[in-house]
Parts: structure tokens; C-alpha cells; sequence
């Protein structure tokens, strides 16, 4: 028999009567927990504070992250953002880095993943040429391409967020000019599963063909 909590509609009440009340985190459960998982959707990691707009279990933070972050300054040794940061424009963008930076403690790292616009492009001309990609391998040159400029999923209109398109894709150079306006330093390309801090190497192997490996230090 199913959990309650495993349906849709639970959770996603379970995330609107949680949101963003500070009153309900009970931090108690997490307190010794020096690493924010942000955006962490349906995959949230063990020895993390898992942070994600709508509740599943293992979100241990319901909260919107275009508000400011439930946390004190220099809170954390790391964070780790994951196919989220595409979701804001750059002006949003701005607002939630700077609040990264708060939350990091003194040389701390920010490990962020996002949809690399370069890689989709190089991939759209391999096509072109006949050549072979690595990605999904379902879909058509254009297709794959315009699969990272999407403005939302039909489908998260029945998940009870609206806002859930792409709304910039960064190359290297976009991410490390937002990330350096935030107050960041030490910007640096990285690759999947490498990086200057071991648990913050948690990343998706398999979204490795699109993604974009950038860490900061505060």
C-alpha cells in the first residue's frame, strides 16, 4: 500500500502549507549539517540540509529561494545547486547568488550545475555535420536544441508550479560574470564528479552530457 505521502497532490499541499515559514524548520534534525543542497528537487542527499520549493521526503527546507534564505550568514561550508539556477532570470539570479554568498562561511564553496548553452551548440552543429552527440540520443537535431530554451513542462501545470521554465542559458562566461557581481572569487570550470570539496561531488552523471561544472569560493 502506498504511503499518504507518496502521491502528488499530498506533497504538494504538504509544500503550500510549509513554504517559506520560518516558524515551522526544525532545524534541530539538521543542525550539525554544514552543506545545503538547493533546488534539490526529487533528489535529496544524505548529510545535506535539502532545500527545495515544493516538499518530498528528505526536503528537510520548504522555501521559495527568490526570497531571502532562512539562514544565518556564514552558515554553511558548502553548497550544492543542481539544474536549478537556469530557472531565474539574471536579475533573480543575482539576488539568490548574493544570498548564497551570505549563507557561506569564509572560503566557502559553491558548486553549481546548470545546462551548458555551449555544449548544446557544439552538439546542434555536430548533428548538422552527421556526426555523433552525446545525449539522450531521442531526439532531432532541432529538437535537442531547443530542448534547453523550453518556457515550462505541460506537465508542471498539474504539479502546482507555474514558473518552471528555463529562463537563461549560461555558457562559462555569463555564469562567471553573475558569479563574480555576487561577490564571488576563485571561479572555475570544473567536471563531473571533480571539484575542490568531496561532498559536494554529488552530481548526475547522467545529465553530464548537457551540463555546465562551475564551483566559487566566497
Amino acid at each position: 500500500m502506498r504511503k499518504l505521502t507518496s502521491y502528488m497532490k499530498v506533497q504538494a499541499l504538504l509544500g503550500d502549507l510549509l513554504r517559506n515559514r520560518r516558524g515551522l524548520l526544525k532545524s534541530e534534525s539538521w543542525r550539525e549539517r554544514r552543506f545545503l543542497n538547493l533546488g534539490c528537487g526529487p533528489f535529496p542527499e544524505e548529510g545535506f540540509v535539502n532545500l527545495d520549493y515544493r516538499w518530498r521526503p528528505g526536503i528537510d527546507v520548504v522555501w521559495d529561494v527568490l526570497r531571502p534564505l532562512p539562514f544565518p550568514d556564514n552558515r554553511f561550508d558548502g553548497v550544492f545547486t543542481e539544474h536549478c539556477l537556469e530557472h531565474f532570470d539574471l536579475n533573480q539570479l543575482s539576488g539568490v547568488l548574493r544570498e548564497i554568498h551570505r549563507i557561506l562561511a569564509p572560503s566557502g564553496v559553491l558548486r553549481l550545475v546548470v545546462p551548458d548553452l555551449a555544449k548544446y551548440a557544439e552538439a546542434y552543429v555536430a548533428r548538422q555535420r552527421g556526426e555523433s552527440v552525446a545525449d539522450d540520443g531521442k531526439l532531432s537535431t532541432a529538437e535537442a536544441f531547443n530542448r534547453v530554451f523550453y518556457s515550462g513542462h505541460v506537465w508542471m501545470s498539474r504539479s502546482r508550479w507555474w514558473n518552471d521554465g528555463h529562463h537563461f542559458i549560461h555558457d562559462f562566461e555569463s555564469m562567471s560574470d553573475v558569479l563574480s557581481r555576487a561577490g564571488f572569487t576563485d571561479i572555475r570550470r570544473c567536471e563531473v564528479k571533480m571539484g575542490a570539496l568531496p561532498e559536494l561531488l554529488v552530481d548526475r552523471e547522467d545529465q553530464a552530457w548537457e551540463s555546465l561544472y562551475v564551483e566559487a569560493r566566497k
